[in-house]
């Protein structure tokens, strides 16, 4: 299952006519205005033309993204407060729209110790599981590239989050390939996705990867900076988006493509993703594959 994010510009429905447009069969969009703090009241009119509008939409899934400002691990007491009560409102609003899954960065720790934020995070996400019975749509704790004092740039601190809430049937993973490649797991090659997903599976388990960002990397391996790249054109290489895109383990789940160029460029790296899905066996070794695959897409679109 294949996507991207989608601009909503004139409102949530607007994004189901991008995912018409481009072909995507999931999506990724901000439930609410993604830098400001105050909310709006949400109207049963603007749920049901949501509704409508996927409906009508050829996307199965639909993600949702907590806005960056959200921070649940700080050490200050009312922007942590802030970010619970924004984090309570985003998964109210996602079940309510029938949200699939809702992205959370698991938080920044800033001059205290990170174990405190770790717990800082548990706490805020255990407190608002235990509100809701029958949860819907699914809190994904997203795999980070270690910038600055960012949690969740190691399987091993996702995996201390998600078993000491111990709610699998409310949290989960949204794994970002560009993120693990700049914190230090070499997902290059084929060899190196087999590796990689091995270990995320060995300390995590694979039954928790609900979403995967599918993005490549304008920075080196084990750089610890997030900048997202269009795909095939970072450092990560196409054999890694091959096997990917190859894996029947993650057919079913989102693949949701988040590049710079988003407006401008996400159909065609789309269909590039497309295109390498249906190759079989393993890519040939040839030089500007890219581009071949590219214009080859672009004769026969």
């Amino acid at each position: 299952m294949l996507g991207c994010t989608v601009p909503t510009i004139g409102g949530l429905p607007k994004g189901f006519y991008w995912a018409t447009k481009w072909g995507c069969a999931c999506i990724q969009i901000y439930v609410t205005l993604s830098r400001r703090w105050d909310v709006s009241e949400l109207s049963k009119e603007e749920v049901i033309k949501f509704k409508s509008a996927w409906q009508d939409s050829p996307v199965k899934k639909v993600v949702a993204h907590v806005p960056y400002l959200v921070n649940p691990a700080s050490s200050d007491k009312n922007l942590r407060r802030k970010s619970q009560e924004r984090l309570r409102i985003e998964l109210s609003r996602a079940r309510q729209f029938g949200v699939n899954f809702l992205v959370l960065h698991p938080g920044s720790y800033g001059n205290s110790k990170k174990e405190d934020g770790m717990k800082r995070t548990i706490e805020a996400v255990h407190a608002i599981a235990s509100e809701i019975d029958n949860q819907k749509t699914k809190i994904l704790l997203e795999t980070m590239a270690g910038q600055g004092t960012s949690i969740g740039s190691t399987f091993e601190e996702i995996a201390y989050i998600l078993e000491e809430i111990n709610k699998p049937e409310f949290i989960g993973v949204c794994f970002d390939t560009a993120h693990v490649f700049a914190a230090g797991y070499d997902i290059r090659g084929y060899k190196g996705y087999e590796a990689v997903l091995n270990e995320f599976d060995r300390i995590i388990g694979i039954k928790h990867m609900k979403t995967i960002h599918i993005n490549d990397s304008k920075t080196s391996f084990g750089s610890r900076s997030d900048r997202h790249a269009c795909i095939g054109e970072g450092k990560l290489g196409l054999e890694m988006f091959h096997a990917l895109m190859r894996d029947p383990r993650f057919l079913d789940i989102p693949k949701i493509l988040e590049i710079p160029e988003r407006d401008t460029r996400s159909e065609g790296n789309l269909r590039l993703l497309q295109k390498l899905q249906s190759i079989p066996g393993r890519l040939p070794k040839s030089k500007g594959l890219r581009k071949k695959l590219m214009r080859k897409e672009n004769d026969t679109g």
